[in-house]
């Protein structure tokens, strides 16, 4: 009796504890304006389940996305009764960046994943349709942090770019970037800004190491958006440099301008190092000490070429000699 007493009220806070998940769930709207909002924390997976009829739309309004934020999400469908399924992903201002469209049969299962990148963060608007039958779905929406240097979204634009500091002669300075790919986000572009104290015989060298598969375009501007210098990938995963001289210019302040070509070089992480240097640093010639034995070896071979090339001197001016005789002992008979 006493055991009963005890399981009876935790059986009565299980249920209680799932009807309040049940209820917690955002309930899908028919249009943009009246969407179910899901509040999406990075790190935390967000779960949203219904089921869905002929001609019904179903939208979601996803909603703490930050610049540098990518939106993983994964949608199950099953199919109670055939027909086609829609699932699109819009932006804040209803433009659409994702679509699917599938046709279920009965009892047919599809999973969708959907990936996209934001540059300029804002809300997004998940939309589930289905032109025919009727299906049960699941969505599995998780924001991961894909900030750059500093866990600051780098600007596309040098008006945007991020400071990443001081550009000095025994300092390293080193960041890292996140871009996406084409069809996966709208993140192409970064820019970073750094300050140098060059003199005249010194120089920065910027060192760009992109993940494996991913090519990417670097440059170095000035403040008014002159190009200094530019380099590329050789091929995916190949990693360069670029040298900024003290000489160049007067400036303090560079902007480093990182790119994977609209998103057709590859999405990932992407790495890189500055390090100034001195131009005039002497170089250490490796020294090979040569014994006597070596020596003397090497006044024998230069004294039997010079024989040698001598006597092959001689030897071409006998016979030039004897060719001329004999032309002239012809040429005196007339043949």
């Amino acid at each position: 009796m006493g055991r009963a007493r005890i399981l009876l009220p935790l059986m009565v806070l299980l249920l209680v504890m799932q009807l309040l998940v049940v209820n917690s769930q955002p309930v899908p709207g028919g249009s943009f304006d009246s969407a179910g909002e899901v509040r999406l924390e990075v790190g935390k997976t967000a779960l949203v389940s219904s089921s869905l009829s002929q001609l019904e739309d179903h939208y979601y309004r996803l909603s703490g996305v930050s610049a540098g934020h990518e939106l993983d999400l994964n949608i199950s469908i099953r199919s109670k009764e055939g027909g086609m399924v829609m699932v699109s992903l819009f932006t804040e201002k209803k433009a659409k960046v994702l679509d699917e469209k599938f046709v279920l049969r009965d009892e047919e299962l599809r999973n969708i994943p959907l990936r996209w990148l934001t540059e300029k963060g804002g809300d997004f608007y998940l939309k589930v349709s289905a032109v025919g039958g009727s299906h049960e779905y699941n969505v599995s929406a998780t924001l991961l942090d894909r900030r750059d240097a500093g866990k600051k979204e780098a600007g596309s634009s040098i008006e945007d770019a991020t400071y990443v500091g001081m550009a000095s002669y025994g300092m390293e300075l080193s960041l890292s970037g996140y871009l996406a790919a084409s069809g996966a986000g709208d993140d192409f572009t970064d820019f970073y800004v750094f300050d140098t104290m060059l003199r005249k015989m010194e120089a920065v060298r910027i060192t760009v190491l992109p993940d494996a598969g991913m090519s990417l375009e670097a440059s170095l501007h000035l403040p008014d958006g002159f190009t200094v210098t530019r380099n590329g990938s050789a091929s995916p995963g190949k990693g360069f440099t670029l040298t900024l001289k003290g000489d160049i210019a007067g400036n303090k302040t560079f902007y480093l301008k990182v790119s994977n070509m609209d998103g057709h070089g590859g999405g990932g992480r992407y790495s890189v190092y500055i390090n100034a240097f001195n131009l005039t640093a002497p170089k250490l010639e490796p020294k090979v000490k040569i014994n006597l034995v070596d020596k003397e070896l090497a006044r024998q071979l230069i004294i039997i070429s010079v024989a040698v090339i001598a006597g092959m001197t001689v030897v071409a001016l006998v016979l030039r000699r004897k060719s001329a005789s004999a032309e002239e002992w012809y040429g005196a008979y007339q043949y």
